[in-house]
């Protein structure tokens, strides 16, 4: 077996094994948004573009909370995926704790949270949280664009940070999906 051939095996089983573990230690509410680790990897696989309105979940969800009855709303909206987002970030520095990659988008991702925060109003609320997956997180400054086909290359911590988030729920894993790419 070749020696890329074994480091992807090898990966897999990890991501495998941990996403077992994990899924073992959620709570019984968590449970019900479990999806399965080959189902985390196929999504991973077939969808790793960095165009965030190639996702149906995360458009409806910014209609939402562009629609919410108060700011308050839109923002506990917003938020909810974002701190599962941060959160599983979180958990998968713990797994790779010298990961620079992970290290920035969770400061990034905090800083979007902030911004999310301080929204006046649900529309600011609901640009703010779909600026967050445009612009990687920059604060609209920088957009990335990604051209045609174009697709994205996650590390091994990204990986894992992109599944933890599935596992919390799909927003989680979709807004990682996007912010790491």
């Amino acid at each position: 077996m070749s020696n890329k051939k074994s480091k992807s095996v090898l990966m897999m089983l990890i991501i495998t094994s941990l996403i077992s573990i994990f899924i073992a230690s959620l709570s019984q509410s968590a449970a019900a948004n479990v999806w399965s680790a080959a189902r985390s990897m196929e999504l991973i696989k077939s969808t790793c573009h960095s165009d965030p309105e190639q996702y149906q979940e995360l458009r409806q969800l910014k209609k939402e909370i562009t629609a919410a009855d108060t700011v308050m709303q839109a923002r506990t909206m917003a938020l909810a995926p974002t701190d599962g987002a941060i959160g599983a970030l979180k958990n998968a520095r713990s797994i790779m704790p010298f990961s620079d990659d992970l290290r920035s988008a969770e400061t990034r991702l905090s800083d979007a949270r902030s911004r999310i925060i301080l929204a006046s109003s649900q529309e600011q609320v609901a640009d703010e949280f779909d600026g967050m997956m445009l612009a990687g997180l920059d604060d609209d400054s920088l957009a990335k664009v990604s051209a045609g086909d174009e697709s994205c290359s996650y590390s091994t911590g990204e990986t894992i940070a992109i599944v933890i988030g599935l596992i919390l729920g799909i927003i989680p894993g979709l807004i990682l999906l996007v912010v790491l790419c």
